[in-house]
């Protein structure tokens, strides 16, 4: 039975090969952005689509407008495959017609995957999902980010070079290994004053004497704010918003069902005290489960205003540790930098995890 999927939906591919098409009423093209680590194109070569039907990996059909996937067959330097609808008409725009359906089927006609991208409105370009390497394999993500701008200015903004320069406004999401990082204007131009920090997994499923449940397990988010090395305030679950009410969390959730976002936190850049340096985010287990039972785990952050994805990276589990120290957003000069960390530490409380934090600071 396929999966309904829905947007920021993360899911390991369980089939070799994909075959993407597209389901609306006005015409449309589908294309694919192979990207490295840092969510650029090696060279326009990487850009497949009806102008450039074959790449490695990659194939776009003249015959009925799909795209077919080999992640198997990607050059090792690939590490993202980033599809996108455009329509074919770039006055029209999404909002006057029903929504695109995406459909991902493996290639044998088995439909794998439905999302209906049914938030795109005033964009004639919308970025419909990302395949993402994950340890040996690769996992779908669901984005749905609409790009105003249009087709040119969203593959120029990868890199590919499309006539002049184009004006950036938001390239869509970088995607961070540990050890990256990127400045939050590199990514979107303009006043960039709330983001949102969030988190998401699911239990792992095991056999039990009525078949497959899954294991609950309650991981919680926490922001950790500094002043150089020292510790002046905290939000997490017991203490939802920092002091000066400039981080605010969602609330605990304790066992990583449902889809979407897990936890969230809220954090207003612009009501920042000025001495704050950095601001570490930080997941820990309080009743001691490890990371061994979670799969699909993730991390991003999103325009508050807009609720457009920044940058975002994988909460990876399979350890015996209970907490992990994820990312840091860091003052360099008058802008903004996100690190992506992805430390795993033993830690059960957002101060047990102070000292060990340290480093990263």
């Amino acid at each position: 039975m396929a999966a309904q999927l829905t947007k920021g939906q993360v899911d390991r591919l369980a089939v070799d090969d994909i075959v993407v098409s597209v389901r609306h009423s006005e015409p449309i093209d589908i294309s694919a952005l192979l990207l490295d680590t840092g969510g650029r194109v090696r060279s326009a070569e990487d850009l497949i689509f009806y102008n450039h039907p074959t790449g490695p990996g990659v194939r776009w059909s003249p015959e009925d407008a799909t795209l077919s996937i080999a992640p198997r067959q990607l050059p090792p330097d690939i590490h993202h495959v980033r599809v996108s609808l455009s329509l074919e008409d770039t006055g029209a725009r999404f909002a006057d017609f029903a929504p695109p359906q995406v459909l991902v089927e493996d290639t044998a006609g088995n439909l794998v995957y439905e999302y209906v991208i049914d938030d795109a409105s005033q964009e004639s370009a919308v970025i419909a999902f990302d395949l993402d390497r994950a340890g040996p394999g690769w996992q779908l993500r669901t984005l749905g980010h609409g790009y105003p701008a249009g087709f040119a200015a969203l593959v120029t903004a990868h890199g590919v070079p499309v006539g002049g320069p184009a004006a950036q406004v938001y390239r869509g999401p970088a995607v961070l290994d540990p050890g990256q990082e990127v400045a939050l204007s590199e990514i979107r131009n303009g006043d960039l004053s709330l983001v949102k920090m969030a988190v998401g997994w699911d239990p792992v499923k095991v056999h039990g004497p009525r078949g497959l449940r899954e294991l609950e397990i309650d991981l919680d988010a926490s922001a950790l704010l500094f002043v150089g090395h020292d510790l002046v305030d905290v939000a997490f679950y017991q203490q939802l918003s920092s002091r000066d009410g400039a981080v605010r969390h969602s609330g605990d959730n304790l066992t990583g069902e449902g889809k979407g976002d897990d936890e969230v936190i809220t954090v207003d850049l612009g009501r920042l005290p000025a001495p704050v340096t950095a601001m570490v985010f930080v997941v820990t287990s309080y009743a001691g489960h490890t990371f061994e039972r979670i799969r699909n785990g993730y991390w991003r952050m999103v325009d508050g205003s807009t609720n457009a994805e920044l940058v975002r990276g994988n909460l990876r589990g399979g350890g015996p540790h209970t907490a992990m120290v994820v990312a840091k957003v860091y003052r360099e000069g008058g802008n903004w930098r996100l690190a992506s960390i992805g430390a795993p530490i033993e830690a059960g409380h957002p101060v047990e995890a102070v000292p060990l934090v340290s480093p990263y600071l």
